[in-house]
């Protein structure tokens, strides 16, 4: 715990305490002579007084332990570990259930095949014993382990390293051990060599200590590392020793689990490499906590998150209130997906630098072990409630599988719905007339099957949700499996808030090749765009769920969309009708990638046809370029190139911030764009054209592929090949650097498949508005129509009372959006009521007013200012530059080179102008005479 919460407490006289015949009756009606023996040792541990001494006490005590089956056998001795183990056999024990070493899958933690949820207790510190432990004597904690286990705890985390045989008894009881390997977090350690030497020795010796022994499942190297250190230190050096802490521990123990703990004032250490992302949290409000929880999920990523502490104080808040918060504690921390609680603590007294803190009532029990009110609630939440409630109502869920051609990897999706942990859900595969072996496969499993004709992606998912009856209807792609709780997940993420869709993550199966690992690490896949923590702008179509009432109100999934990019449509038309997408981190599916860079290109090369036509549908989600506007953070699992932006850390006045979070500015601009730009690739090409006539110009040619090598390089540097591990052998130096060179490859290639699939889609930034019915252009003058830089038209029409301002733009809006225009509207600063583009060669500003003729008369003026971007003037002005510069020098076919370009630039926006001018014409006609008006002979002049 951080040191400032160590200060002594006054003692509240008016502490609540249970009496703990009436908190469990239910144990002494199923265990008498257990409930007898525990109820002994906590009269003599409090001092209770009556007909025996307690010396007399003490002896009868220890007589009945001896006739449950005390047995000392020897030990291994060693400096610090007792001479002897003693295992104390009280209650009854599950023999072997603790056997197999903990490991990671995704977001959970597994023993064996089976998840393990982490249901803990701190426990300690405590005085030391007569060995010098800081741990109760063996007896006690034989109690104290038989308590934890018939309140449902699976775990507990220590603050010392604790001795075999404590180790011996927690396996014993069925009991994992987070041990914590303390050193000098509290000193800056890294001013002097012998701090960081000591802080290495003390981790090596114990995780030597506990080496490879059963009960433990993980490491901590380190806890709470106060924020004035770590801003003495900076976050990178601190966050570069504890790596090497780690590195440590894996050496002295390397099948083991080992993480670094951490807490609101220094979340911004980002520490990528443990292996489970455990957090200490402190927060009363369940609003507070939610909103937080879900940050930490995504700071976490693609690790499990484990709450190693969290709690109330019975002393200041009531023995009511602790009970009450610990409740609804442990609800929310397993609904937001969690892999674990541990609360703190155990026992309300705590030991610290050689104090005995008494005024602490954070305890599930006292100090003489009698269970408070919240040992009865964390005894049923845990039992009954994790990771789910059992008396939770949940929707029925009809799981939707479209596929086509899908026999590599249908067998394993199918096998994974069969598994779901979830009471109501049905499955429904949609077979889009697949030619190989899936029809085969399919009629292998007992679920609802449909044939099509092969009409794509989207007409199968509109099959589906037709013959679905559920209230929600997950999506799930045939090269991917779900995780056995992915129901369960998705379903409270419903419940819990008003959203019409919920997505999840789709992480790499760990069998995947190495390829298919890379490419997993590269840009372009399947990923999450997130508003804030819990709201989502976009969810991927391999794992998304929705409202079934929500997906027919808007006409399901449209059909155009036969490959890809469904998904961006369906999330996009729901947040246009105003309502919520959420995330829910811990649904996971597992979600096979591309195996090799051919089959990579080829989907990246739909990707790219498929955005364009999202282009046409939503062209106001596009820039003039064609890149796509998003509102919220792409969450991808590559990392992020950043040239001249970092990372900024909320720190507050001095440091003193509670929650020292990190911020991120954004991408950095469009040099940092720049590698993956249509625009750069054509600038590139169009130089090494000109490189023939000028040879200087193969210098910038040379210069703009560096700066893409480097963006790519860096990119592959910082990837992340933790689950790279190979089944042949262990990750040598050489294949390490194959990884990262076949990752920097597939970021070049990436957006070059994009570009080629965008080109043959019809995306290009010089595509144009299209007028219906003609050009007709009435409102601009002859000569605006020669020069390509501003023309402005005005134009006017007749109406009733049904000629409205609003009314009408509202219209006109949706007339040019569905001519393809990009439109905008001004909220507040601007002086134009609309704004239109099509294409990246020009763009419209429209302004209207409604003039009051007298009675039921009514005349509509509109004005536009159809001008060139910015970029396209900058285009013309260095081509203009670079003709005078190559005339200067005499070369002739050069600046003939440079001016038909230039030509290009001159007439090409006179075309889109002309285009858009119509269009907006045309539009405003049809719309004056859908509301009973009609065009006007005083067409106005500019």
């Amino acid at each position: 715990m951080h040191q400032s919460r160590l200060r002594p407490l006054r003692p509240l006289r008016d502490a609540r305490r249970v009496t703990f015949p009436s908190l469990v009756s239910a144990w002494y009606a199923v265990r008498p002579r257990e409930f007898r023996l525990a109820r002994q040792h906590a009269d003599f541990a409090r001092g209770a007084t009556g007909t025996r001494s307690a010396v007399q006490r003490r002896s009868m005590i220890d007589r009945k332990i001896s006739a449950s089956g005390r047995r000392v056998e020897q030990g291994e001795r060693g400096r610090g570990l007792p001479s002897k183990k003693i295992v104390y056999r009280t209650f009854p024990v599950d023999e072997g259930a603790v056997v197999t070493r903990p490991r990671v899958e995704g977001k959970f933690l597994h023993l064996g095949s089976e998840k393990f949820f982490v249901k803990g207790a701190t426990y300690g510190a405590f005085p030391p014993n007569g060995e010098g432990h800081q741990f109760p004597e063996p007896a006690t904690v034989a109690r104290d382990f038989a308590l934890m286990r018939y309140a449902g705890l699976n775990a507990i985390l220590t603050y010392t390293v604790p001795p075999r045989w404590l180790l011996d008894l927690a396996q014993e009881r069925g009991l994992r051990v987070i041990v914590t390997t303390p050193w000098m977090e509290y000193r800056c350690f890294l001013e002097q060599r012998e701090f960081r030497e000591r802080a290495r020795r003390e981790v090596r010796e114990g995780v030597a200590a506990c080496r490879s022994h059963p009960a433990v499942l993980m490491y901590c190297v380190g806890k709470e590392i106060p924020p004035g250190i770590v801003r003495w230190h900076g976050p990178r050096r601190v966050a570069a020793f504890l790596r090497e802490l780690y590195h440590v521990a894996k050496d002295a123990d390397p099948d083991s689990l080992v993480t670094y703990t951490n807490f609101p004032t220094t979340e911004h250490l980002e520490l990528p490499f443990v292996d489970v992302y455990t957090f200490n949290l402190y927060l009363h409000q369940r609003r507070d906590l939610c909103a937080y929880l879900s940050r930490l999920q995504h700071v976490a990523g693609e690790l499990p998150l484990v709450l190693t502490e969290f709690g109330m104080c019975s002393f200041r808040h009531g023995a009511d209130g602790q009970a009450t918060f610990l409740d609804w504690q442990i609800e929310e921390i397993f609904d937001h997906g969690l892999a674990g609680a541990v609360i703190f603590g155990w026992t309300d007294p705590f030991f610290q630098d050689g104090c005995l803190i008494e005024e602490w009532g954070f305890g599930l029990v006292d100090a003489g072990r009698w269970p408070k009110l919240a040992y009865e609630a964390v005894r049923r939440r845990f039992l009954t409630g994790v990771p789910f409630p059992t008396e939770r109502r949940l929707p029925r869920i009809s799981v939707v599988v479209a596929t086509y051609n899908a026999a590599r990897t249908l067998d394993d999706c199918l096998r994974s719905l069969m598994k779901l942990d979830y009471p109501d859900y049905e499955v429904i595969v949609v077979n889009d007339g697949s030619t190989d072996g899936t029809a085969d496969i399919i009629r292998r499993y007992p679920f609802r099957s449909i044939t099509t004709p092969n009409r794509g992606v989207s007409a199968a998912r509109n099959e589906g949700l037709r013959a679905a009856t559920g209230e929600i209807v997950a999506y799930i792609d045939s090269d991917a499996r779900a995780d056995s709780d992915w129901l369960s997940y998705l379903a409270a993420t419903f419940l819990e808030s008003d959203v019409v869709g919920v997505g999840g993550p789709n992480l790499v199966p760990p069998e995947d090749s190495w390829v298919a690992k890379c490419v997993y690490r590269a840009p372009g896949g399947p990923t999450q765009v997130m508003l804030d923590d819990r709201s989502a702008e976009h969810i991927p179509g391999c794992n998304m769920a929705f409202r079934r009432c929500a997906l027919e109100e808007i006409g399901g999934f449209d059909p155009i969309f036969k490959k890809a990019a469904d998904d961006v449509d369906i999330c996009w038309r729901l947040l246009e009708r105003g309502y919520r997408i959420g995330f829910s981190p811990s649904a996971v599916v597992w979600h096979h990638r591309r195996p090799s860079v051919h089959a990579y290109w080829r989907q990246q090369v739909g990707y790219g046809e498929s955005e364009a036509l999202l282009e046409r549908k939503h062209p106001h989600k596009f820039n003039p370029w064609g890149h796509t506007f998003w509102a919220g953070r792409i969450y991808g699992p590559y990392p992020f190139f950043r040239l001249f932006s970092r990372p900024v850390i909320y720190q507050g006045l001095w440091g003193s911030a509670g929650f020292q979070s990190m911020y991120d500015p954004g991408g950095g601009g469009i040099l940092t764009f720049l590698p993956r730009a249509m625009e750069f690739h054509f600038a590139l090409v169009a130089l090494a054209l000109l490189g023939v006539f000028v040879p200087w110009a193969l210098a910038i040619v040379g210069l703009g592929l560096g700066y893409t090598a480097w963006y790519c390089v860096a990119s592959a540097a910082a990837a992340t090949l933790s689950d790279f591990a190979p089944a042949d052998g262990p990750a040598t130096w050489l294949r390490r650097l194959c990884w990262r060179a076949t990752i920097a490859w597939l970021h070049f290639l990436e957006p070059l498949a994009r570009d080629w699939g965008r080109l043959s889609g019809g995306l290009t930034p010089w595509r144009s508005a299209l007028p219906e019915g003609g050009l007709r252009l009435r409102g601009s003058h002859v000569w605006e129509r020669l020069q390509p830089f501003r023309r402005r038209p005005r134009w006017a029409f007749r109406g009733g009372v049904e000629l409205e301002k609003f009314t009408f733009l509202d219209r006109l809006t949706q007339r040019l959006a569905a001519r393809g225009c990009a439109v905008g509207w001004n909220a507040d600063w601007h002086n134009w009521d609309l704004k239109v583009r099509r294409g990246a060669l020009g763009e419209a500003e429209l302004r209207m007013v409604v003039e009051h003729h007298g009675g039921p008369r009514r005349v509509g003026r509109v004005a536009a200012t159809i001008r060139l971007p910015r970029t396209v003037y900058w285009a013309q002005g260095t081509l203009v530059g670079l003709a005078l510069a190559l005339g200067a020098l005499g070369l002739r076919v050069p600046v003939a080179v440079v001016g038909a370009l230039l030509s290009v630039l001159w007439i090409a926006p006179i075309r889109e102008a002309n285009r858009l001018e119509a269009a907006v014409q045309s539009a405003t006609a049809e719309v004056a005479r859908d509301l009973g008006g009609n065009e006007s002979g005083e067409a106005a002049s500019g």
